[in-house]
């Protein structure tokens, strides 16, 4: 059990202190009812070693609660032996608080610490008529309170629009900011880059009442804008520069690439390169363009300066994950980012001071955490876990509103991501036994899809388009699918 919060006041050293092995011969003592002459002997053996300011600590807690249970004769004469007394300044049942308060956090459910409330404003502003997760609003109030499901919403249709082949499994996808955009990287370290309005043209040609039948193989390559080949190994993470047409790549190789996609498309290597030490698994650009994290499996975030290439990191080593990082993800007026990482715990981060501001621990009930997601309203944060479950929290008071999820608590990797307008979130994880897509009510935590039926092996990675109702899955089968998620309403 942890020392207690409270300060504490340690008694003055006695001329001869005891030695640990003395005090316990006489707790044993205490326990088999022999008295102090029985732990004598154990005192006199190794009375010459000075106990800790931990132990003295710790025994002056015990006495204490001892004595609060009303052990008189046995507080005075393990007090006799030890050369210590009852901690005097401490409240009634202090060391009993403190042990349930271990035991608590032992089994994953963390004590809830001071929380900084995270107030951001979205950019671009939210319109009137913008749609977003939002828990206060009354008319989301009336329509189903938060965990009650909400019988009158309708199903979406979920329509495959495109596949786009690889090589081996494929483990990560991005859109571009625009949406215009999408990437997608395998474990043979290609990348292929697509054309969104491309890959819906090409769903349109083989529906409706003037649809055909086949599709050439020339028009299936043509939303692939272009092919990048540079990594030694797997690629993990992907990421659009916001304003520049600039791509960034993270892989196992412990390297992140830059690629230039204004060259010409024979041009498959790199323009630069981040080389690190460690597995990159993580990569989020700054709102602003400037700057770059990068998260690794070194529990230290990365901060690099887009212009110089040097690299920063927080100075408090305190502050430092115990893990590797798994996911980062910044908000859209760039004031905060949030960090999930292989110690089970969801940092937030001051974007601009590099401080952390707040933390949950064991997120997941102690599990890894793999996945984080910003609503649009920066209100809430979505995050996903090897728990195989995703939980949407209030970043305003860091209270977990529900979780989503069902089947086997456990798998390697999951993905979550906030879809049609905020009003679904699909998730996925790496567990064989579901090995799809699994579609959530966004305000109620109900499944509304247990799975869509399209991928035969698990999804390793999702993104959602942040400018209309479209989804990129990376699957083990080798394939990239492009997904249209139509909302019927209520």
């Amino acid at each position: 059990a942890e020392t207690p919060p409270v300060p504490m006041e340690l008694s003055p050293p006695a001329q001869a202190p005891a030695a640990a092995e003395g005090s316990a011969a006489g707790a044993a003592a205490l326990a088999a009812g022999s008295g102090p002459e029985a732990a004598g002997a154990g005192g006199k053996d190794a009375g010459q070693r000075e106990l800790p300011a931990l132990k003295v600590s710790f025994y002056e807690m015990l006495l204490r609660q001892l004595q609060d249970d009303g052990f008189a004769s046995e507080v005075l004469s393990l007090s006799k032996q030890l050369h210590i007394e009852p901690h005097t300044t401490v409240e009634r049942d202090a060391l009993l608080e403190c042990y349930g308060r271990s035991l608590k956090w032992a089994f994953g459910d963390a004590p809830a610490g001071e929380w900084t409330p995270v107030v951001c404003s979205p950019v671009p502003p939210l319109r009137p008529q913008d749609r977003v997760l939002d828990f206060d609003a009354s008319s989301s109030k009336e329509e189903s309170p938060v965990g009650i499901a909400a019988p009158t919403r309708r199903a979406p249709e979920i329509r495959l629009l495109y596949t786009a082949p690889h090589k081996q499994a494929v483990r990560a996808v991005a859109f571009s900011a625009d949406g215009r955009s999408c990437a997608t990287g395998d474990l043979s370290g290609g990348i292929k880059v697509l054309d969104c309005a491309r890959m819906r043209a090409c769903a349109a040609s083989t529906e409706g009442p003037i649809g055909r039948m086949r599709v050439t193989e020339e028009e299936l390559q043509r939303p692939v804008t272009r092919v990048l080949q540079d990594h030694l190994l797997s690629v993990t993470c992907l990421a659009f520069h916001p304003t520049n047409p600039t791509l960034f790549s993270g892989s196992m190789d412990k390297a992140v690439k830059i690629f230039d996609l204004t060259r010409p498309q024979g041009h498959k290597k790199a323009l630069s390169m981040l080389q690190d030490v460690h597995p990159v698994r993580s990569l989020c650009i700054h709102p602003c363009g400037d700057f770059l994290m990068v998260g690794t499996a070194h529990q230290a975030v990365r901060m690099y300066d887009l212009q110089t290439l040097n690299c920063f990191t927080t100075f408090n080593q305190a502050q430092h994950h115990g893990a590797g990082v798994n996911d980062i993800r910044c908000t859209s007026d760039g004031r905060v980012f949030a960090t999930a990482s292989s110690d089970g715990s969801i940092r937030i981060w001051d974007a601009v001071s590099n401080r952390l501001v707040n933390t949950m621990p064991k997120a997941h009930s102690g599990a890894v955490v793999t996945s984080l997601r910003w609503s649009r309203g920066l209100r809430y944060l979505l995050s996903a876990g090897a728990d195989a479950r995703t939980r949407l929290w209030d970043v305003r008071t860091g209270q977990e509103l529900f979780g989503m999820g069902f089947g086997p608590r456990s798998c390697d990797y999951g993905s979550a991501v906030f879809t049609a307008g905020e009003r679904y979130v699909a998730g996925a994880n790496s567990n064989s036994r579901i090995a799809d897509v699994t579609l959530f009510d966004a305000t109620t935590g109900s499944p509304v899809f247990t799975k869509l039926g399209m991928h035969q092996m698990p999804v390793r990675a999702l993104e959602a388009s942040p400018v209309d109702n479209t989804l990129m899955t990376a699957c083990d089968d080798h394939n990239a699918r492009y997904f249209a998620v139509e909302d019927k309403g209520s």
